[in-house]
């Protein structure tokens, strides 16, 4: 029960500071609702929790997690529409101006993907479904680094996906029709879980460098 008891003392915590305060910080975000104009896509790992990477305050950031922050090409008929649901909320409802493709070191979700693929199973299980929207990312991986360890092709797997699910965001005629606009910016960043570095993954150049 300790792990429970601690959620709620930080939840009185969130009480004290944001609805109990002279500012009334939540009663403002209650009343006008959602202000973000970030979107994040972000893993469900819980050590990559974008809000305290960014060291983010509430209403600071819409957040789409899924396993592996992977984005689906754009298909209105397929089996994947809660990402793209949220997707087009945020864009053509919040009209957020910036899209974040979050990927992060030793991610579970890429690992289990490479680990199907290495023992040849089909994709039978949700988990096994999901991640193989990464899979041409992941085959790519597995021809090029033959000789490396599991975790040295996971990161540079989680690497290639997120440059994939860029290149899948534009798949959505929401998204391309406002950054045609210049009304909507798509980055990807990487985060490091073993350092601690945040990289941004630089078009033009094909390069992660470090943001900080």
């Amino acid at each position: 029960m300790k792990e429970i008891n601690a959620l709620i003392e930080g939840f009185r915590n969130f009480k004290l500071e944001y609805t109990l305060d002279e500012k009334g910080k939540y009663r403002e975000l209650a009343e006008y609702g959602p202000h973000s104009k970030i979107l994040m896509i972000a893993c469900c790992d819980s050590r990559a929790d974008p809000a305290i990477i960014t060291n983010s305050e509430a209403g600071d950031l819409m957040v789409i997690r899924n396993i592996a922050n992977l984005v689906p090409p754009y298909e209105p008929n397929n089996s994947f529409q809660e990402t793209q649901a949220a997707l087009e909320f945020a864009v053509s409802y919040l009209a957020v101006e910036h899209v974040i493709v979050m990927g992060h070191s030793r991610c579970g979700g890429i690992r289990s993907l490479l680990t199907r693929l290495i023992d040849d199973a089909d994709a039978i299980l949700p988990l096994d479904k999901w991640t193989s929207v990464a899979e041409p990312a992941a085959k790519k991986v597995l021809v090029s680094m033959e000789g490396a360890s599991l975790d040295e092709k996971s990161c540079a797997c989680s690497r290639e996906a997120l440059k994939a699910s860029l290149t899948n965001l534009r798949s959505y005629p929401w998204i391309a029709d406002r950054e045609q606009k210049e009304k909507l910016k798509i980055h990807g960043w990487y985060f490091n879980l073993a350092d601690g570095d945040l990289q941004s993954y630089e078009e033009s150049s094909g390069q992660f460098e470090t943001l900080f």
